[in-house]
């Protein structure tokens, strides 16, 4: 497994993962993904003052969120697909401002913070949410974006040690305890405190969350207020194994909706 530098993975996950292998006269056919990622890039350094529709730039999303943005692990994209407005909203807020994603622990992050050029302003952020919102959750993720990463990414936060095993009974207490005021009983979520819909998110992009929320890479920001809360939250899941815990359970609430 090659052991690659944080920039050159960037580079590897917006261009393709399979570069290491390849030979300079190897010049692989495109996908109809990438070709219309192509064609909505150079639409936009055409036409970089009119506006994007939310329909268009959500296939570029779909390099790392996967075609239907069901979500990508092999890419670290999260599911987007049926997520609240308002939460995605506030998210690529987030990360157009420079609150999310301008931390070097946080790899697939700064992917989303150096993109930020194409979400323009509120009006395209607005659209691209909007339209996010419509496609349908829930439907499995693709076979090409199940699995580990094609690389090795030497950071604490990558993910927790293989030999951990969430215990559902246990994270249902610990979920019941400290999880439930702002997600709910049914991990749904709670626009009134910024807590985001748990039924279609992986257990491999909670996890990384958590432990970000927990050591201070996600939420340290002063003007990420509802990151914050969640920062003090996550600082009570002690250790990997109650994260651990704590993603299990809520993988039995995806289960079970």
């Amino acid at each position: 497994m090659h052991r690659l530098p944080p920039v050159l993975v960037v580079v590897l996950l917006c261009f393709g993962c399979n570069a290491p292998d390849q030979t300079p006269s190897e010049t692989p056919p495109e996908t109809p993904l990438e070709t219309s990622l192509e064609s909505t890039l150079e639409s936009s350094i055409e036409s970089p003052n009119e506006a994007v529709t939310g329909e268009e730039l959500a296939v570029v999303c779909g390099f790392c969120h996967g075609d239907s943005l069901q979500g990508n692990d092999r890419r670290d994209g999260p599911a987007l697909a049926g997520l609240e407005p308002w939460y995605l909203e506030l998210q690529l807020q987030n990360y157009r401002n420079g609150i999310r994603g301008n931390v070097a622990e946080d790899v697939p992050g700064q992917i989303m913070y150096f993109s930020r050029g194409m979400l323009r302003n509120d009006a395209t952020i607005k659209s691209l949410a909007e339209h996010i919102s419509t496609m349908e959750p829930g439907k499995p993720m693709a076979a090409n974006g199940v699995g580990e990463r094609p690389f090795l990414w030497d950071s604490p936060y990558a993910g927790l040690d293989p030999s951990i095993s969430g215990n559902a009974e246990e994270g249902k207490k610990t979920y019941s305890t400290i999880c439930v005021a702002c997600h709910g009983a049914e991990g749904k979520g709670l626009e009134a405190l910024g807590a985001a819909n748990l039924l279609y998110l992986s257990d491999v992009y909670m996890v990384r969350q958590l432990m970000y929320f927990r050591g201070g890479v996600r939420g340290a920001h002063p003007q990420d207020t509802r990151g914050q809360q969640m920062a003090a939250i996550a600082k009570m899941l002690t250790d990997d194994q109650t994260i651990a815990d704590v993603v299990a359970y809520i993988s039995e609430l995806q289960e079970n909706q």
